[in-house]
C-alpha cells in the first residue's frame, strides 16, 4: 500500500509540476485595457478598433468609457481608472508632469481640426481677418494659441487688428454664424460640419492645418495624441505593441473608409454618422509614433512653451514621455 501511496504521490507531483511549467494560452495572455475617448474626432479613429475589440476580434479585449470633456477624463487618469486615453496633445504633457513622470505618449492620432467658417465670401486668406471680428472659443487653451500664432505670422495683430470674441462653448459659435450675415468663427471639425450642414451658406474658408504647414515650419500642429500608464506599457508590452499596431489599421481604415467608419462612430456614441462620414476627410486623423511621433510633438510642446509654460503643465516633459517599442 505504501508502496502505490509513493508512486501515486510522485505522478502527482510531476502533474503539478508539467502544469506550473506549462505556458500560458493566448486566453491567459489576453489584457483588458480601460480606454478612455472623448467625443469628436480623437476617438473616431480609435472606432474600427473598439468595435473589433467589443466583438473578440483582437488580440486583447476593450472597456471604452467615452466623455464629452477632458476635464471629465483628467480625474480618471490621475486614479489610474484609465489605462489608455485619447486626449489632446499638450493636456497628456500637463498630466506627465501631474504624475510626476506617469504617463507615456504612445502616438499621434490627429493634427489640425481648426478652420475658419464664414456666413459669406469674403476670407480667403488670414490677412482677410484684419478689421474683422472673430468668434471663437478656446480661450487660454490650444486654440487661442494657434489662431494669434498665425495672425502675428500673417501680419496681423491679434490684439488691435481682429476683434476676437471668445464663447464659453462650440455651439454658441455655430449660432452666432447662422443668425448673422457675414460672421466668421473659428471651429473645430466634426463642428464645422455640422454647421455648414444647417446653413447651405456657411462655407469653409481656411484650413489652418494648411496655413500652420506654411506659416509654421518647425513644428506640426498635434492636436491629438493616444497616452498609456506608464505601469500599463512596463507590464504589457506586448499587449500595448499589439493595440498600437491594430491602432496605425484602425486610422489608416477610417481615412479610407469614412462611411463604414461612420456607422461605428455613431455605435459607440461619439457623433452623428452623416456628420461623421462627411467630417472625416476634414479632420486630419492620423497616426505616428516612434522618433516622427516625438519629433513632431516635441516641437509643438515647445512652441507652446514659449507662448506659456503653464500650457502643457509648466514644464517640457522628459524623453521617457516619447513611447519607443522595444
Amino acid at each position: 500500500m505504501k508502496k502505490i501511496l509513493s508512486v501515486t504521490a510522485i505522478v502527482l507531483v510531476a502533474l503539478m509540476t508539467v502544469t506550473a511549467c506549462a505556458p500560458k494560452t493566448v486566453e491567459e495572455d489576453r489584457h483588458t485595457f480601460k480606454l478612455g475617448g472623448l467625443k469628436g474626432p480623437t476617438s473616431m479613429g480609435l472606432a474600427p478598433l473598439v468595435s473589433d475589440a467589443l466583438e473578440g476580434k483582437e488580440a486583447f479585449d476593450v472597456e471604452f468609457d467615452l466623455v464629452a470633456s477632458p476635464e471629465e477624463i483628467v480625474p480618471k487618469i490621475v486614479r489610474g481608472d484609465c489605462e489608455l486615453a485619447a486626449l489632446p496633445a499638450n493636456l497628456a504633457s500637463t498630466l506627465y508632469n501631474k504624475t510626476e513622470g506617469g504617463i507615456v505618449t504612445l502616438a499621434i492620432n490627429t493634427l489640425g481640426v481648426l478652420d475658419i467658417v464664414e456666413n459669406g465670401h469674403t476670407v480667403h486668406a488670414l490677412s482677410d481677418l484684419s478689421g474683422r471680428t472673430l468668434y471663437a472659443s478656446g480661450e487660454g487653451a490650444v486654440p487661442e494659441y494657434v489662431i494669434r500664432l498665425l495672425l502675428e505670422r500673417s501680419g496681423i495683430d491679434p490684439d488691435r487688428d481682429v476683434t476676437i470674441e471668445w464663447m464659453a462653448e462650440h455651439g454658441a459659435i455655430v449660432a452666432q454664424l447662422l443668425a448673422e450675415p457675414g460672421a466668421v468663427g473659428l471651429l473645430p471639425q466634426p463642428f464645422v460640419t455640422v454647421a455648414m450642414k444647417k446653413n447651405a451658406e456657411l462655407r469653409l474658408a481656411l484650413d489652418l492645418n494648411d496655413d500652420w504647414i506654411r506659416l509654421v515650419p518647425e513644428a506640426g500642429l498635434v492636436m491629438g495624441v493616444l497616452v498609456a500608464q506608464k505601469e500599463t506599457v512596463e507590464q504589457h508590452p506586448e499587449a500595448v505593441d499589439a493595440f498600437l499596431k491594430r491602432y496605425r489599421e484602425a486610422i489608416q481604415f477610417t481615412n479610407d473608409h469614412p462611411g463604414e467608419t461612420s456607422l461605428m462612430v455613431e455605435a459607440l456614441d461619439v457623433f452623428d454618422a452623416k456628420i461623421s462620414e462627411a467630417a472625416i476627410p476634414y479632420c486630419n486623423i492620423h497616426y505616428a509614433d516612434g522618433d516622427a511621433m516625438k519629433q513632431q510633438l516635441k516641437g509643438f510642446l515647445e512652441l507652446l512653451s514659449s507662448m506659456n509654460p503653464q500650457a502643457i503643465g509648466g514644464n517640457m516633459p522628459a524623453d521617457d514621455f516619447y513611447y519607443r517599442a522595444k
